[in-house]
């Protein structure tokens, strides 16, 4: 059975999103981080999240290059508009994958909420922005009793990135 690792972005109280984008915009560093981190590996994102990277990366292929995507998705036959992807169905095919990488789950919030609990999600990467955001989708609340910080490194702003960041890995206890 696979171990699963969230890897997100979280501004102040818990903000992921806001109409279906990152309410921050692009902050360099934190894209860097993440193809660091994913590249070579399999990505699992809800359909919602897929829509945001192709109006992001202004197309449908080639979204995240050097990584299988998975997509959680109700509608698999909307899947053949995304040659790079291949759509599951439900969360129990996610947790069947007979992959041999690492499988980050990368949001939105339903699926954060569906794989923050089980047993096999063993890490949490999470950028902290500290910026104030208004935001309609959110990352759940972590109980502290069950999350350990393991590495914490934090980055000023700067003339790329607008706002302060912190890179946190986050191990369940």
């Amino acid at each position: 059975m696979p171990a699963f690792e969230i890897i997100v972005a979280v501004a102040k109280d818990g903000v992921i999103g806001y109409k279906g984008q990152l309410p921050w915009g692009r902050l360099p560093r934190d894209l860097k981080h993440f193809r660091d981190i994913t590249m070579g590996n399999s990505v699992v994102i809800g359909s919602n999240t897929l829509e945001s990277l192709c109006i992001m990366f202004r197309r449908r292929t080639n979204l995240l290059p050097g990584r299988q995507i998975y997509v959680l998705t109700r509608d698999l036959q909307k899947m053949n508009r995304f040659p790079d992807c291949i759509g599951v169905s439900d969360i129990d095919s996610i947790v069947k994958l007979g992959t041999r990488s690492r499988i980050f789950i990368a949001g939105g919030e339903s699926l954060y909420d569906q794989f923050v609990d089980l047993p096999q999600t063993r890490v949490i990467h999470m950028t902290r922005i500290f910026h104030n955001y208004h935001g309609d989708t959110f990352f759940p609340l972590l109980s502290p009793n069950e999350w350990r910080s393991r590495k914490e490194e934090f980055h000023p702003s700067d003339e790329k990135n607008k706002h302060a960041m912190q890179f946190v890995t986050l191990m369940r206890a």
